[in-house]
């Protein structure tokens, strides 16, 4: 065994966790980010707390790394909306979109859209009117014309909006 940290076993990870009644947060004790999100490592890589205890928890139902596509399930929704927190009973697994769904309803974070967004190049009575433009069967490359725009500039707008 190599000298260094200490190996992060399954019982020094649950250590690491203060346990209560299960409708209650169980916040973890040990390293936090300044995010606000527990910390651990596991043979010299860093992972989120909760998705550690959650995997322990329950095995092989998540991997321990954050997915890379944002598109597939994977990532954890905290329901207490508590970062620390690792009871599994607070964990769900979900998409990043519904995650970030999520946190807009409860108000835990508001994202600046449209014209109010920094890199936005169009105000929010441009993009109103674009949309409607698209709405009423014009091409995008009419759109861009008019708006004195990139057609690819319109089309991502375009494209993100009705993602939403």
């Amino acid at each position: 065994m190599k000298a260094g940290r200490p190996q992060n076993t399954p019982e020094v990870l649950w250590k690491k966790v203060d346990v209560k009644n299960p409708d209650k947060c169980w916040p973890w004790i040990g390293n936090v980010t300044k995010s606000g999100y527990g910390r651990t490592w596991i043979d010299d890589k860093g992972y989120y707390a909760h998705r550690v205890i959650f995997n322990l928890a329950n095995p092989s139902m998540i991997e321990l790394k954050s997915p890379t596509n944002k598109k597939t399930k994977g990532f954890l929704m905290h329901i207490c909306d508590n970062r620390i927190c690792c009871n599994p009973a607070h964990l769900r697994v979900a998409t990043l979109r519904e995650n970030n769904l999520d946190m807009r309803q409860k108000g835990r974070v508001k994202y600046k859209t449209g014209g109010d967004h920094h890199r936005s190049i169009f105000t929010n009575f441009q993009i109103n009117e674009i949309m409607s433009l698209r709405n009423n069967g014009m091409t995008m490359s009419l759109i861009a014309e008019k708006m004195n725009a990139n057609k690819s500039t319109v089309k991502s707008l375009i494209r993100r909006a009705s993602n939403a």
